[in-house]
């Protein structure tokens, strides 16, 4: 390689470098105060639905020992379902912890922030899923008298716990929707310049 093609490699990693550098726009604080509003509310459904699910556990644990017939599996099933809570809720904690407000574009932003409504949204279609299950399992217990007190039970609490995710889910979607979209609609609706913009969301 002649001195010249070395020279030249040499200003076009520069300039390369200058051009990426030049790329990191630092986010407005508009734009990271709506990032960082939603991964606040992130990290308060986990640390709600992880201590709902601890509760749930003990008070199951220490109520399946001391009870029989359909109570009894009612306090079991609540520390199965809420096994599986509290480990939905360890990785939605996690999840937030690595993200962060700055590093996110204003595409990305609203792309998070409608995913995470999509998501509330179709959680409420599984809880309904989940209180008829519960509610099939207990009528079943009405036709097997040997596995009554399990199904009963089991199905009593797949409704008790579906009806609260339910209302978990729906109320949080709300509580999203109105406090993101109004910022969502003023970062979209202008740029610095004042034009608006529209950004493909799939």
């Amino acid at each position: 390689m002649t001195k010249i093609n070395k020279l030249l490699l040499a200003a076009g990693s520069i300039l390369l470098s200058e051009g990426a550098s030049a790329q990191r726009v630092t986010p407005s604080p508009e734009l990271q105060s709506f990032t960082e509003q939603r991964i606040r509310h992130q990290k308060t459904l986990g640390l709600t639905l992880g201590s709902y699910a601890l509760a749930n556990i003990a008070i199951g644990a220490v109520a399946a020992g001391q009870t029989s017939g359909e109570t009894k599996y009612f306090h079991k099933m609540n520390v199965y379902w809420n096994l599986v809570n509290l480990g939905i809720a360890g990785a939605g904690l996690l999840g937030s912890r690595k993200t962060l407000a700055g590093s996110e574009t204003l595409a990305d932003a609203v792309k998070q922030h409608e995913n995470m409504k999509k998501i509330l949204l179709l959680n409420t279609g599984l809880d309904v899923a989940y209180v008829v299950g519960g509610a099939y399992l207990r009528e079943r217990g009405t036709n097997q008298p040997d596995k009554a007190d399990q199904l009963r039970g089991y199905g009593k609490s797949i409704m008790f716990q579906g009806g609260f995710l339910f209302a978990f889910d729906l109320v949080n979607y709300f509580i999203f929707k109105s406090r993101g979209d109004k910022q969502e609609r003023l970062l979209l609706s202008a740029t610095p310049d004042g034009v608006g913009v529209v950004l493909p969301i799939r």
